[in-house]
């Protein structure tokens, strides 16, 4: 699973109870590899030069940046991602926004290029297809991460307190997400500005996140638990293969 003990311990302890099965968390498996040129490397080959990603989110300040990109699940309307796209703009903040493969239709090619390019220029940073998400999340520069979250929304928004819902209330059906304009730029704008200044709402999320971070990172140290779980589970495979040979 991956995932790690200290962040879904009761969850965990409670499928172990109720099924009698052992439960491996071996994660977060993207932070097994620290190399920036690793993190860089892993998934697709992106789209975009890296190092000058690199470069623009070094000329940034600590925390500033929104980092915008949605899975290869999610199907979003043109218009919806036109609404997106005005939020950022309005929230003043810089930004990094990816706007994959399937996404890249002639009405969103023609917004982009009909003027939103050139306004948000210098604040900014528009990557078409693949982006080396690892890499981008880990640098000290970003802030916010905006994702459509279709793992677990309400464990990371009410129970760990570390996201926040936008706009959306209703559960979107499979295969209607990408008609709809479920998420307005007003929307967009309230939350990034809510996310961004020094509140004590925002300021206790942050703490939240770094404090979990902190234990993610830890969780993979030899004698933590995911890194204790990677070698039980090996030695366990190992003793199966052997009774069963």
């Amino acid at each position: 699973m991956n995932s790690f003990q200290e962040l879904e311990t009761l969850y965990i302890e409670s499928f172990e109870q109720r099924t009698g099965k052992k439960v491996w968390t071996v994660g977060p498996i993207c932070l097994c590899h620290r190399d920036g040129n690793a993190m860089a490397a892993r998934g697709n080959k992106a789209s975009m030069d890296e190092a000058k990603c690199l470069q623009w989110l070094d000329s940034k300040k600590t925390g500033s940046v929104i980092f915008v990109i949605f899975g290869s699940l999610a199907s979003t309307a043109p218009q919806q991602l036109v609404e997106l796209g005005l939020g950022l703009e309005a929230s003043k903040k810089p930004f990094i926004w990816a706007i994959k493969a399937g996404n890249k239709s002639q009405e969103v090619e023609e917004w982009l290029a009909g003027g939103f390019e050139e306004r948000v220029k210098d604040k900014g940073m528009i990557i078409r297809g693949w982006a080396p998400q690892v890499m981008i999340l880990w640098h000290q520069a970003i802030g916010v991460f905006m994702t459509h979250w279709f793992l677990n929304e309400k464990f990371v928004v009410n129970l760990l307190k570390i996201g926040l819902e936008i706009g959306v209330k209703g559960v979107a059906q499979w295969g209607s997400e990408h008609k709809e304009v479920r998420v307005t730029m007003n929307a967009v704008e309230t939350a990034m500005s809510t996310l961004m200044n020094d509140g004590e709402a925002a300021q206790e999320m942050r703490m939240r996140a770094k404090h979990l971070g902190v234990k993610a990172r830890r969780a993979l140290e030899e004698g933590d638990s995911s890194y204790d779980n990677i070698r039980l589970l090996i030695q366990e495979m190992g003793n199966k293969q052997n009774a069963s040979g």
